[in-house]
Parts: C-alpha cells; structure tokens; sequence
C-alpha cells in the first residue's frame, strides 16, 4: 500500500517533466521547409546550416529542413545565433530585433578639463567640453577623470547596446551621474557614420 502511495507520484511527475519536453521538438531532416527571415534593423548577413543567404530580409525562400543553426551578423559582428527549427511543407519564420553590441560614451567632467580614461587606458581629455568615446564593447567598464590639482576619481558603469550612455564626473567631490539614452532616428533623417 504505501509502496502505490510512493509511485504514483513519481509517475505522475514522470509524465508531467516528459510532456514539458513535448513543445522543445526538433524539425525532421530530409524534407524541404520554406523560410521567411526577417530583421529590424534589415540589412544584416544572413547564415542558416553555415550557408550565406545574403542580406535581411528573406522571403519565402526554399530550404532543406531539420533543427538548424541561425546566425544574424552585422558589421562583422555576431548579433543573433540561434537553432531554428525548419519544419518541411511550411513557412518558417524568424523575426528578431538586431542590436549591436557596442555603445557611445559621452564624458563630462567638474572641473572641465581632465584627462579621461577606459579600463584604465587613457582615451582622451575634456577640454571645456564633453569627451565622446565610439564603439564601446557593451558591458562594465571602469571610467575614469584626473584633472591636474584635483586629484583622480574612477567609477564602474554599464555600456548597453546601441545606447549612449552619459557620465559626469565631478572629481573634487568624488560622485559621478549616469543617464543612459537611446536615440531613435526620424524617418526622414538619415544615420551618421
């Protein structure tokens, strides 16, 4: 009796952890799928099972099926890289927001003129103005001020994808303010480079 108290449950959770794996199925091989890929910003290299599609976006193109390998690049850099089932006799579709990952950091400092540095690297000054740095690997990075008779002041921030982050670095008084901004760009206005 309490051996049947025992296992129906362990069946129970059995059946439940073998059905949670029900909508993780893999595409049969060795039919062909169609596939629509399509990326916001568009533009980006497409590779699917290592073979280059070109440019987003992709429509309705012919492919063998199967549990394949989707990566997006842009500029050199891998954005998105996936397994994206290409079920046979279908339309498959992939949609999926690109976001470099790099970002813009945009320095001032109190007083303002001061050499600022990245990861302990001098990058450049602010001289009256605020310093911009390009193309930052998105993630923590140390920045820091030292300002001739003012002494040095060093903070830990977070760079994000395609974002500017801002930082004032008042050294006298050691505190610093971060804002992070996301610019979008009007239809009408085109990117710069």
């Amino acid at each position: 009796m309490n051996m049947f108290r025992l296992a129906l449950p362990l069946a129970l959770a059995l059946a439940l952890s073998l059905n949670a794996f029900a909508d993780d199925d893999l595409a049969p091989r060795g039919g062909t799928g169609y596939i629509t890929i399509v990326t916001e910003p568009p533009n980006s290299d497409v590779f699917l099972d290592g073979v280059d599609l070109g440019k987003s976006p992709i429509k309705k193109r012919s492919f063998h099926s199967g549990p394949l390998r989707l990566i997006i690049m842009d500029q050199g850099k891998e954005l998105i890289n996936t397994r994206f089932n290409v079920w046979p006799n279908k339309d498959n579709v992939y949609q999926g927001a690109t976001v470099m990952p790099s970002g813009t950091i945009l320095v001032t400092t109190n007083p303002n003129k001061c050499h600022v540095s990245l990861d302990g690297e001098i990058a450049d000054r602010t001289d009256g103005g605020p310093l911009t740095l390009n193309s930052v690997d998105a993630g923590d990075h140390t920045i820091g001020a030292q300002c001739p008779g003012k002494g040095s002041f060093e903070v830990l921030i977070s760079v994000k994808g395609e974002q500017t982050t801002e930082i004032h670095l008042d050294v006298p008084k050691r505190k610093h303010t971060v804002k992070y901004v996301t610019r979008k760009l009007k239809k009408d206005e085109e990117e710069e480079e």
